[in-house]
């Protein structure tokens, strides 16, 4: 039976609230991933790099990721230099295709900031800049498909200068610069902090360093007025970076374990042999860099230390606990119950664990470890997400990534309408590509669920409201052709609009994604009867 949206219903002419879905704590990076550390000075410093590296060599032991160090000293997302600044700040731009192309990581982790904003009073031109860097580097990686998690930039601590004349005020008759820096630079980089915190499109995790690191100098404060992570209020020392770490840790889903100074120093030798040498094969434009060993040899002398490493971890107890199971974590079935297969983006990512708990010891609730995107990536990579186990119910979407605005040199979520920008997936071809995977999941003998698209809320960056229903209504042509039933899930949260979405986003709250999954979870068991 086939269950009709009802498109023409009243709410599709009121006005759009948004949906957003929160950030969980599954473990984004795998046994054996590659992780690239991409940033400034303190990136290039390396020790939080140093205690990531050491955290997943102990919570995977034996497959541990590849972790490197990419940093660079003076880098920004901008190109922005100040005027007494020795050379031309380098641009991670130049250099960041290579690098992706070269070291082929599945995971990257970024941190721009306090570079960009180049020691100066607050400026909009500069603030531009540095959310169009973020966008173009946010796009070069999402183009290959890889994770990203985005750092905010670590905060300016003004305190350790004050006294020294090197913090300059705001009419100063000399130049800004990173040794004479802008007395309230920390409430420009404040500004910058809080562009990172707005769930951009295509940031997979997000780690408020900035907020962690002024939260740890505030409380100790209290005790010790004097208390610094860094002497000249920028370059945190390692206490610093353990902070740092164990905020990108957290937002990485990085089991923590107890800190072994030894084996902190073995990972960090290997750390500071492979920085240097991926530093040189990717090539940089800053002057004053060593240059480091050749790849293969870089990569024995890291090998040597991961022994060490491993027969150091061997020795530590206890053994850290295993992470809480996230949506996108592999499921172990429970012989004798059906299997059901979630398909869909960030909307059914939100609700997966929601529909797992509802249908406990009644399915087997998978889902493919992915954002599934826009039909494109499903007509591709369908197969792969079937697998060759049966299935007994397959729930699926495709749609928001699908109307989403591109611009013409693939930029994310552009402005719709504008000249030369489109949208990500046609109509014509949503339909044709909707075809293609009713066909292939036909071929499973599943029973079919087609979910239709939510809604674009007004404001919602890249998207035009009411394109959900042409999509919709596109769909509907090709599962009516084929008698697929379909979970209106376009009314339903339309009609709950105010109480579980966000203004001028897709997502949903955590509590509209509690929503959205009790009914998902009520469409499943029914076809399970």
């Amino acid at each position: 039976m086939i269950t009709m949206p009802k498109f023409a219903c009243a709410a599709v002419l009121v006005a759009f609230a948004s949906l957003h879905v929160v950030a969980h704590a599954e473990p984004l990076i795998a046994p054996g991933d590659r992780v690239l550390c991409i940033g400034d000075s303190i990136t290039a410093a390396g020790h939080y790099v140093s205690y990531l590296d050491m955290q997943l060599q102990v919570q995977y032991p034996n497959n541990a990721p590849t972790v490197v160090n990419l940093g660079l000293p003076s880098e920004g997302v901008t190109g922005l230099s100040e005027p007494d600044h020795p050379f031309p700040r380098p641009n991670v731009h130049e250099r960041l295709k290579r690098a992706l192309d070269q070291f082929k990581p599945d995971v990257v982790i970024a941190c721009y900031g306090v570079n960009d904003g180049i020691y100066h009073p607050f400026s909009a031109e500069r603030f531009t800049a540095y959310k169009t860097g973020i966008a173009k580097l946010i796009a070069e990686v999402k183009k290959r498909d890889i994770s990203l998690v985005l750092c905010t930039p670590i905060p300016f601590d003004p305190a350790p200068l004050r006294g020294t004349g090197k913090l300059l005020p705001l009419d100063a008759e000399k130049n800004f610069a990173w040794f004479a820096i802008y007395e309230d630079y920390d409430k420009v980089i404040g500004q910058y902090a809080e562009y990172i915190r707005t769930n951009l499109e295509g940031v997979d995790r997000t780690a408020d360093v900035f907020q962690d690191i002024t939260d740890t100098l505030v409380a100790k404060r209290k005790p010790d007025p004097d208390y610094t992570m860094s002497a000249d209020g920028v370059h945190i020392n390692v206490a610093g970076h353990l902070v740092m770490a164990q905020c990108v840790a957290k937002a990485c889903g990085i089991t923590w374990s107890t800190i072994d100074k030894t084996l902190f120093d073995l990972t960090e030798k290997k750390t500071k042999v492979l920085h240097n040498a991926w530093l040189s094969q990717v090539g940089h434009m800053r002057p004053g860099m060593a240059k480091g060993k050749p790849i293969v040899e870089a990569e024995k002398l890291a090998k040597v230390n991961d022994i060490a490493i491993a027969a150091r971890i061997r020795g530590l107890t206890p053994k850290p606990s295993a992470p809480t199971p996230g949506p996108l974590a592999p499921v172990e079935d429970i012989p004798g119950l059906p299997r059901v297969l979630l398909i869909g983006d960030s909307i059914s990512i939100g609700y997966t664990l929601d529909v797992r708990k509802a249908l406990k010891d009644v399915a087997n609730v998978h889902r493919p470890r992915t954002n599934c995107g826009p039909t494109t990536k499903g007509v591709t990579e369908l197969s792969g997400w079937l697998g060759k186990s049966k299935w007994d119910v397959i729930h699926f979407n495709f749609g928001l990534h699908d109307l989403k605005w591109m611009g013409p040199n693939g930029e994310n979520l552009a402005e719709p309408n504008k000249a030369g920008n489109h949208p990500q997936v046609s109509l014509a071809d949503y339909k044709k590509n909707l075809e293609l995977i009713v066909i292939r999941l036909k071929k499973t003998g599943a029973v079919l669920i087609w979910r239709n698209t939510t809604p674009v809320p007004t404001g919602a960056r890249g998207r035009v409201v009411g394109d959900s229903v042409k999509y919709n209504t596109a769909a509907l042509e090709v599962m009516k052709r084929h008698a697929i039933q379909v979970d209106d899930m376009y009314c339903y949260s339309l009609a709950k609009q105010t109480q579980i979405q966000k203004p001028k986003d897709v997502h949903f709250t955590r509590e509209g994604s509690a929503f959205l999954g009790k009914n998902v979870a009520l469409v499943i068991r029914k076809q399970l009867k």
